[in-house]
């Protein structure tokens, strides 16, 4: 969970976006020559540059290979890009498909208050890739960040900024009747079911009464948006105050918005994080991030306590699931050794919002 290195745009960030994806695939010669010589072909082709080149992996990019480089133009002039492509012999579906977050980006490019990177070049072939610009800035989450704190002063503007543009992402619900499957809030609450169910009953005490209490009171599906999936500060570029783009679209879906707000609710919280987490002067409340996100959206969320308890259920399980990896050294991070405090509070709390 909290570690330093680099997303996928390039930017130095501090996140813990680990807890949601395996560890990054690593970059051989051959596979960055051999993207490299494709992406300076297809930028040729589209007439966008003529050369690629200062290629170099990124540290961070969990769902395929993720390459810096500099696009430069006929004219001289450079421009810094981010080269995705799914890993080398697997297929590019499911998070190593990096074309449907191409295709998420162009689309959301035409949302307002919404800041994605650009997607400049891209091809189906095999396999699959495409080049986006790098912004630049850090994704910290305040609450985790114990190795390196956010200036405190930054913290508010970069929550409240960060709800409205959650508003604004979850708005076009027009927009998105086409991109994908919609999932209902029963699918979402079976896959993180499954995640639990797959852990030992001791790490997760209480979660399947949790889990219960969930289905029984799960309310009706609402409105459909596009979903972030790990919508927090930790994957949002922030430079000052100013919010830059939001990254690590690996599982984004469509689905009620409800779910990426209580996912993002328990990130304004330290005492959600006994043991690991950090209390930040000027973090707003969840009660005044809620308020800025139903602002900026123009109407009140109902059943949100709901989706607050899904959303420290679902955080249960993925930090329960990554501490048995640890312990049966599939992924060994001593970190992870100090979950268990957060997990039972993550439940007990979350039975208590229900």
């Amino acid at each position: 969970m909290n570690t330093t290195g680099l997303d996928t745009t390039g930017a130095t960030v501090v996140t813990n976006a680990d807890s949601l994806t395996p560890p990054a695939a690593t970059t051989d010669a051959n596979d960055l020559d051999l993207l490299v010589e494709r992406s300076a072909v297809s930028a040729r082709a589209h007439g966008v540059g003529v050369t690629v080149e200062r290629a170099a992996p990124l540290v961070g990019g969990h769902s395929g290979l993720t390459i810096g480089a500099d696009l430069v133009r006929a004219d001289g002039s450079v421009r810094r890009i981010v080269i995705k492509a799914a890993p080398p012999g697997r297929a590019g579906v499911g998070r190593h498909d990096v074309m449907r977050q191409a295709r998420l980006y162009r689309t959301l490019a035409s949302f307002d208050g919404v800041r994605v990177p650009e997607v400049i070049l891209g091809e189906e072939s095999d396999p699959p890739f495409f080049a986006m610009s790098r912004l630049e800035g850090e994704a910290i989450e305040p609450i985790l960040a114990e190795d390196d704190p956010l200036d405190h002063t930054v913290v508010r503007p970069r929550m409240l900024g960060a709800a409205s543009m959650l508003a604004a992402l979850h708005g076009p619900d027009a927009l998105v009747l086409d991109l994908e499957v919609p999932r209902s809030v029963g699918d979402e609450l079976a896959q993180w079911s499954r995640t639990l169910g797959a852990v030992d009953p001791d790490l997760v005490v209480g979660g399947v009464e949790l889990r219960d209490r969930l289905e029984r009171l799960m309310p009706a599906d609402g409105k459909l948006s596009v979903i972030h999936g790990d919508y927090r500060l930790g994957n949002i570029l922030c430079l000052g105050e100013e919010l830059q783009g939001i990254i690590d679209w690996e599982i984004w879906g469509v689905a009620d918005p409800r779910l990426d707000l209580g996912w993002f609710l328990i990130h304004a919280d330290a005492s959600n994080y006994p043991g690991i987490g950090v209390e930040v002067a000027d973090m707003p409340s969840p009660d005044e991030v809620l308020a800025a996100y139903e602002d900026a959206s123009g109407s009140a969320v109902e059943a949100w306590q709901w989706f607050d308890a899904f959303g420290r259920f679902k955080m249960a399980a993925i930090m329960a699931h990554n501490l048995r990896r640890h312990r049966e050294g599939r992924h060994v991070d001593p970190f992870q050794e100090r979950l268990p405090p957060t997990i039972a509070h993550l439940i007990e709390t979350g039975r208590d919002r229900l």
